[in-house]
């Protein structure tokens, strides 16, 4: 198990959810780098080292389910990764599924992502 303080690696093309994300995960247990793209995030992850990934299904350019399957194919199939969507369709499960990832529906309840991320570290 990963102890806390936890390295988060967020990407997401909303600045409003990026905002919400920093309030969310602000404080002790979690220190967070935001980015708004797919490209940014795997650069920001071969720069420095992460704890989970929470990445934002549809952004311009790469998206979250490729950053996430970059992320599992360097750091293996075990590395947390989380994905935040409004979209609940087979298609996007079974692709979740596919690359073992936990997901977060939208609009996401910004008062409980900090527990949620926590039980994804801790499992």
């Amino acid at each position: 198990m990963i102890k806390a303080p936890w390295r988060v690696l967020a990407a997401d093309d909303d600045p409003t959810a990026g905002l919400l994300m920093r309030a969310a995960l602000g404080g002790g247990d979690f220190v967070l780098t935001l980015v708004d793209n797919g490209s940014d995030a795997l650069a920001e992850f071969r720069r420095s080292p992460f704890d989970i990934a929470l990445l934002d299904v549809e952004m311009p350019g790469l998206d979250g389910f490729e950053v996430g399957a970059a992320i599992r194919q360097t750091h293996g199939a075990g590395f947390p990764v989380v994905l935040v969507t409004g979209r609940s369709d087979p298609e996007f499960l079974a692709r979740a599924g596919q690359l073992s990832a936990s997901h977060l529906a939208k609009p996401v309840n910004w008062a409980t992502l900090a527990e949620q991320l926590r039980t994804v570290l801790e499992a």
